[in-house]
């Protein structure tokens, strides 16, 4: 009996081989790393991943990557190893994990915000809208979700929260010349003053109730 080697499975192995990348590191990295987090500082970004603030100055000053910081960071929130290393596509790319973050339902009660419960929103979902985590509001109205972006204060057109003597309320707002605003009001539009409502924020998506 003759036997022959099979050269196909060598010459497989040649093919597949993983070709080595030129990963980011340092700035690059830990600067990805704070935006990614919503963070303000190296501080942040060491509590979060319960490490020292020196270890991150270190990967900084000497241009390391940190592989383990990145796997954890990709398991745990979805972040993109693609965009975190090597600076290609977006931070929260489909991945096969997608972070979710809990947030909190409140709903308007006697002219006052009331905790309901809370529900989860894919941070993909928020960033399309300018939301995060940070300047989330949830509002329950008649059934419909309300996701109010809270860094948005300066009226121009669109529907608010806002605070009219002390009571919570959702409005239509249209600003007019003079530093007046056009609100409805009811069925019917009314004009106030700037000065006399308190912008809490405005209405950046809605789950609407069929």
């Amino acid at each position: 009996m003759t036997y022959r080697r099979d050269n196909r499975s060598n010459m497989t192995n040649m093919q597949d081989k993983v070709v080595h990348f030129d990963y980011k590191g340092g700035r690059d990295v830990t600067d990805k790393l704070k935006e990614a987090l919503n963070c303000d500082s190296f501080d942040d970004v060491a509590r979060t991943f319960d490490i020292p603030k020196s270890t991150i100055f270190t990967w900084h000053k000497r241009d390391m990557t940190p592989f383990e910081i990145a796997v954890r960071i990709h398991l745990a929130k979805g972040v993109s190893l693609r965009w975190l290393l090597l600076d290609e596509g977006e931070a929260f790319e489909s991945t096969g994990v997608i972070l979710k973050e809990k947030l909190t339902i409140q709903k308007i009660a006697n002219g006052i915000l009331v905790e309901t419960g809370e529900m989860a929103l894919d941070v993909v979902t928020m960033k399309r809208y300018g939301l995060t985590p940070d300047n989330i509001r949830v509002v329950d109205l008649d059934g419909s979700l309300l996701f109010v972006n809270t860094e948005e204060v300066n009226p121009n057109s669109g529907r608010y929260l806002l605070d009219i003597d002390g009571s919570i309320s959702v409005n239509h707002l249209q600003r007019l010349p003079g530093k007046k605003l056009a609100m409805i009001y009811g069925n019917a539009p009314i004009e106030v003053e700037e000065a006399d409502i308190v912008v809490l924020g405005r209405v950046a998506l809605a789950m609407e109730k069929e």
